[in-house]
């Protein structure tokens, strides 16, 4: 079951001036439900910039995409945004957390924004999410006094606390030692099992490896095979 496809998408930064760049030219993708992607490409490639529009964080300018079956080319900001709490958990390299806040509260962040559990679930689904990834008795300590791998966890704890349909990981490993990360794509395998669609941007070939596909992207193109 196809939960995400694009097609001819384009997207143009500084479009109709002389200084206009092509991010991505004539993309056409498809990813089923509970598929494990790897896009790998060298910086400035345009991966970055294609995860970023499959996860609505950034607007293309021609083409079309479907999520579930529904176009979301014309959707508002608002609409976007739910979307973008709802369906999509993300992680990124730098972890994207609160350093001086506690894990806890990092955690909760998605939840103030969602539908999908009431305030007095949240604390219930918090607790159970910790308990998954082995960091509960890590809950009321600051971010900053965190190690790299813990930290990821975290930011892992948080994009799976609403539990989105689709993770998004950008060069979750970047930052980490070798057995950390064989750590985390382990995580991320097991989200699959219970039927998440992954989807990594990663320089890591050991990480790709680990997904159902890998597509290569360069000047903004996508390949089967490294361009």
């Amino acid at each position: 079951m196809e939960i995400i496809k694009l097609s001819n998408i384009h997207k143009k930064y500084n479009q109709g001036k002389p200084n206009e760049v092509y991010a991505l030219q004539g993309v056409h993708l498809t990813i089923n439900k509970g598929d494990s992607l790897a896009i790998m490409g060298v910086s400035g490639s345009g991966k970055s910039t294609l995860l970023n529009i499959i996860g609505c964080l950034d607007n293309f300018t021609d083409g079309e995409y479907l999520l579930n079956g529904e176009n979301i080319t014309s959707k508002n900001g608002t609409e976007l945004a739910e979307i973008r709490n709802s369906i999509f958990g993300f992680i990124l390299q730098s972890y994207g957390l609160i350093e001086s806040d506690k894990v806890i509260n990092n955690i909760r962040i998605p939840l103030l924004f969602s539908k999908k559990y009431k305030s007095n679930e949240h604390n219930d689904r918090i607790n159970t999410i910790l308990n998954k990834l082995k960091i509960f008795d890590l809950r009321n300590t600051k971010v900053r006094e965190l190690s790299g791998g813990q930290k990821q966890r975290v930011a892992i704890a948080r994009a799976m606390v609403n539990d989105p349909e689709i993770i998004l990981a950008d060069e979750p490993t970047g930052a980490l030692d070798s057995e950390t990360a064989t750590n985390i794509v382990n995580i991320l395998k097991e989200l699959q099992q219970k039927g998440k669609t992954i989807i990594v941007v990663t320089h890591d070939i050991n990480v790709a490896n680990k997904m159902d596909k890998i597509i290569y992207i360069k000047d903004g193109i996508i390949s089967d095979n490294m361009i």
